[in-house]
Order: structure tokens, then sequence, then C-alpha cells
């Protein structure tokens, strides 16, 4: 039998057919378009920044800078500070900055801007590891101010306040003392307490040579500690870790760094487990990790 489908329901199908062919074409020429906008956008950052490199710069007040640099210091670079400017006529900035925060990979870097105060995206791969976050740092954290307060980040956003502090007392150069213990995150997810700056330090190295960032063992709980001030502090699980911080919050003239208290207990990264009777024992179970 011969099924004859009407004129008007083939034009209809027709239509909407091409509709949506039409809707995909455009969609499809939008993203390229986009994606070739943002490639040549990266490129011509890349240009400026190679041009301001090798311009002949003069040295000039971070007042200087355009108001729209403002956002970038307020957001991006919220935890770092300026130690230099300079000015790259009729091309941009070159800003060299530097952070308390110690998560990154380098305490100092440079960042580049248009003359307009944008933020240059830079394609230099050396300069980028230098501000590449290790680690991420669980909040709260604390640092004792030059004045011996205290400020404390419960967020990342948080970093502003200690530029803050340094805009209220300009006369001040030196910078401010990160309080220990602290819990960081590393990027598989594990949650560690660096006790101290040596642990810290340790990690750090460890993400500059690409080895494993985990701590080579970790303390047994409990355990306690002996503050300067003859105070002992009992650490009976990971939260415990902020009373010692509170301590040295509290007592910011200290000049001994807690002491721990053997024998303890630890657990290296491959599960096994030893005690350790001393300070030498510690230490040469540090060694031991390298």
């Amino acid at each position: 039998m011969r099924i004859s489908i009407p004129n008007q329901k083939i034009q209809k199908s027709s239509v909407l057919f091409l509709s949506i062919s039409a809707f995909i074409l455009s969609v499809l020429l939008f993203s390229s378009c986009s994606e070739t906008e943002t490639i040549d956008a990266v490129a011509d950052d890349a240009t400026l920044v190679s041009k301001i490199e090798s311009a002949k710069t003069v040295t000039v007040d971070a007042s200087s800078l355009p108001a729209a640099t403002a956002t970038v210091f307020n957001g991006d670079l919220a935890d770092s500070y300026i130690t230099n400017v300079g000015y790259a006529a009729g091309l941009g900035y070159e800003v060299a900055v530097s952070t308390d925060n110690l998560s990154r990979e380098e305490a100092s870097s440079t960042v580049f801007f248009s003359k307009e105060g944008k933020k240059l995206a830079d394609t230099n791969e050396k300069r980028a590891r230098k501000r590449w976050k290790c680690f991420h740092f669980v909040f709260p954290i604390d640092f004792i101010m030059p004045d011996d307060s205290s400020i404390t980040l419960a967020s990342k956003e948080d970093w502003v306040l200690i530029k803050e502090w340094y805009t209220e007392n300009p006369d001040v150069k030196e910078r401010p003392e990160f309080v220990f213990p602290v819990d960081v995150k590393l990027e598989d997810g594990t949650v560690q307490t660096l006790i101290d700056r040596e642990e810290l330090i340790a990690v750090k190295n460890a993400c500059k040579k690409g080895k494993n960032k985990r701590k080579c063992y970790k303390l047994v709980l409990p355990v306690s500690f002996t503050m300067a001030d003859a105070t002992v502090i009992t650490v009976s699980e990971r939260a415990d870790f902020k009373l010692l911080r509170a301590w040295c919050k509290a007592n910011p003239n200290a000049t001994e760094k807690p002491t721990l208290n053997y024998p303890v207990d630890v657990i290296y990264r491959d599960d096994t487990t030893a005690t350790i009777n001393d300070e030498a024992e510690m230490k040469a179970a540090k060694e031991s990790c390298k």
C-alpha cells in the first residue's frame, strides 16, 4: 500500500532540521571564535610582556599604578605585597612582588600589567612556577605582627588584612611571623599537620623536586609539648594542635619553640612504626627520610 505524506509536514520537518543545524553550526562557530580570541589575547599579552621586559623601565611609586590593578591585588594577588614597580613608557608595568603565603613555591615573583592596569597573561613557565601553590592551608591560620599583635586569616580573602596592617604602619619593614602548627591540604586531598617551619620547608622542597609531598612520618597521638614557660600541652587528637598555636599567639615574645616530649611513636609512609626516644633519634629519622 502506498503511503503519501502531506507536503506541509515535509516542509515543517525540513525547517526544523535546518533550524537545528543552524543552531549547532552557530554554537561551533562561536566556540571556535571564542577559543581563537582567547589564544590571540594570550599571544598579545605575551608579546607585550616581552616588550616591557626589553624596554628601559623607570622605578615609580606603587601609588602610580592604575586604579584597575587594585582588583588584582585584592583578588589573585591578595597574598602579595609590592616591592618594586618599573614603568616602561607607553607599554606597561613590571611589578616585583613578595608574599607571606608560605604555600607559594617562592616568596618573590614578578607580574606584568598593561598601561591601563590589566594583568597580562604571562607564558613564562619559570615565573609562573614561582607562584604555584605546593599545597593549600586549612584555615584559619595566624600571624604575629611586628608590634606583637596577631591577625587571624579565616579564608584566603583575608590576606588583605596583612596588607592593611602595613598600610596603617608604613614605617615598619619587618615581616609577620607565621604561627605553627598548621594544617595543610595536599593535591591528593591528604591533610597534614606541620609542627614547625622545618616541616613546611621539607614539604616545599619535595614539591620542587617532584617527590612525595606527604610527611615521612606522623606522630602517634597522644603526645605532649613543653612550652617556653614550662607549660605542658597535651595533644590527644589533631584538633588539639590548635592549643599550641593559641599559646604562641598569647606569648608573641617567646623565643623558644615548643619542645616535643619523648619518647614518642611514629608511623612512616609505608605504615611501619617506630619509637623515638630523644631528639638525636628524631633527627636521624628525619635524615633517613631524605
